[in-house]
């Protein structure tokens, strides 16, 4: 018997869980982390994790399994027709040529001007303009998460080192593709 008060998913704490992520209404699987390969974040820092999940996550402890059906106000958003823009082609341009990776349906990185990191998809390419549709892609969706907690303990000073140098979840120690580097090479990724 433990002399110890279990540790729970709260504020501040390093939570690792693995989950199935499926469109609710389809059953069509959307994303899936194993538990050999768990998303981690830190909980209430992590930016970009769905509110409905945190509430989902909150108070639970490893081994915990977790199920909750989210609308997308709750989820990914309502899809947003302000977040389709044309940009100038110039902007994708490397050497005055069309960099080889913008292409249509293309998922891309890009940095706003504030310096955020946001993912859009390639709708068009025109001779002049590059539209770009920055709606998460599973906007509109109500989804359903299906999954358990692996870890749950405090953060350790070089979580939080990294956390404050915008670094921090789901890469799974390897590159993420957006260009920030693999963690095997001192990168850091900012999260998916």
């Amino acid at each position: 018997m433990r002399n110890q008060k279990e540790v729970t998913v709260g504020q501040d704490m390093f939570v690792a869980f693995a989950y199935k992520l499926t469109d609710d209404k389809s059953g069509e699987l959307l994303f899936e982390t194993p538990k050999d390969a768990p998303d981690t974040i830190v909980y209430g820092v992590t930016p970009g994790v769905t509110p409905g999940l945190l509430m989902a996550l909150k108070d639970l402890k490893a081994g915990d399994k977790f199920g909750v059906t989210l609308p997308p106000e709750a989820a990914f958003g309502n899809r947003n027709d302000q977040m389709v823009m044309k940009l100038e082609k110039e902007i994708f341009t490397v050497d005055g040529q069309l960099a080889e990776e913008v292409k249509v349906d293309a998922m891309l990185n890009m940095l706003t001007e504030n310096q955020e990191r946001v993912l859009g998809r390639v709708l068009d390419i025109s001779d002049t303009h590059v539209t770009m549709d920055f709606n998460h892609p599973f906007a509109d969706h109500t989804v359903r998460y299906e999954g358990e907690v692996v870890d749950v303990r405090p953060i350790t000073a070089e979580e939080l080192k990294q956390m404050q140098h915008g670094c921090g979840g789901c890469c799974h120690g390897g590159d993420c593709g957006d260009g920030c580097g693999d963690h095997k090479e001192g990168g850091c990724c900012g999260g998916c």
